[in-house]
């Protein structure tokens, strides 16, 4: 999909959807129909043998539809989680930097409100556009290695060390499936399969043999359902994009309630 179509809202999005299809029947029947009728002509059986044709690809179009539909929901699926198991087992994090002695603690928490803010306000923005910073990833990186250096000195601090490090592993974890929503995509062969199919499935409806007004409201049906399917396909396939991406709000929850609150006044 062009990238401007990431750019408009869903309520447009799914309109312009709609319209397109109908724009395509009306000028199908009025424009391409008579042409093909005298090309192919017509006959008792006409409809008939249509219909024959319609049930096979109907068919087929109906299972690829189907199945990137699902695909498409469970990636929206995985990234929502991602984002919320990325602000759960960080506020558990910064909760336990409380267990380090200073400044190792002062020096993590401030870290991680860095992380969070940067996430919010740099990394998000550069998301609904279809880009990556490598700005989360090296405040990450720099956490990891501040954890890195920590050498316990009682046993006490080795189980909360080691509980800390798993969590930051399942920290990594959650925020790699959250980035996965903005490099992961239908690919392009896909988007042609699918718009090829739309065609000949409309085409297929415009040929048939039928009363002016039956036709105009049979395609119009067909032509408004198939638009908002693709429409349903365009905003699940990449979560984070657009104004009506998915939103940081886990990690706003998590700033407002557990770390504004150490953020030093200036």
């Amino acid at each position: 999909m062009p990238d401007f179509v990431y750019n408009l809202p869903a309520s447009t999005l799914g309109l312009y959807f709609a319209l397109i299809g109908v724009a395509v029947i009306f000028f199908g029947i009025l424009v391409v129909k008579p042409v093909l009728r005298l090309l192919m002509g017509t006959g008792p059986e006409f409809n008939h043998t249509v219909n024959f044709a319609t049930s096979g690809v109907s068919l087929f179009y109906g299972l690829l539809l189907g199945l990137l539909t699902v695909a498409a929901y469970q990636n929206s699926e995985r990234v929502k989680e991602g984002i919320l198991s990325e602000a759960t087992t960080l506020g558990v994090l910064y909760a336990d930097m409380s267990s380090y002695p200073e400044p190792m603690r002062s020096g993590l928490k401030s870290m991680m409100r860095d992380y969070v803010l940067f996430t919010i306000y740099k990394d998000w923005p550069a998301h609904k556009k279809g880009r990556l910073l490598n700005g989360g990833y090296n405040r990450a990186d720099a956490m990891r290695r501040e954890l890195a250096r920590f050498e316990p000195l009682s046993p006490r601090e080795q189980i909360i060390h080691a509980e800390v490090i798993s969590s930051f592993q399942q920290f990594s974890e959650a925020r790699q499936r959250r980035l996965t929503g903005v490099v992961t995509e239908i690919p392009n062969v896909l988007w042609y399969a699918v718009l090829m199919g739309a065609g000949i499935n409309i085409l297929l409806i415009v040929i048939l043999k039928m009363r002016l007004i039956q036709h105009f409201v049979l395609g119009t049906i067909t032509a408004f359902f198939l638009g908002v399917i693709l429409f349903v396909i365009v905003s699940l396939d990449q979560p984070l994009r657009g104004k009506d991406g998915l939103e940081p709000e886990p990690l706003h929850l998590l700033w407002e309630r557990a770390m504004v609150w150490d953020e030093p006044l200036t």
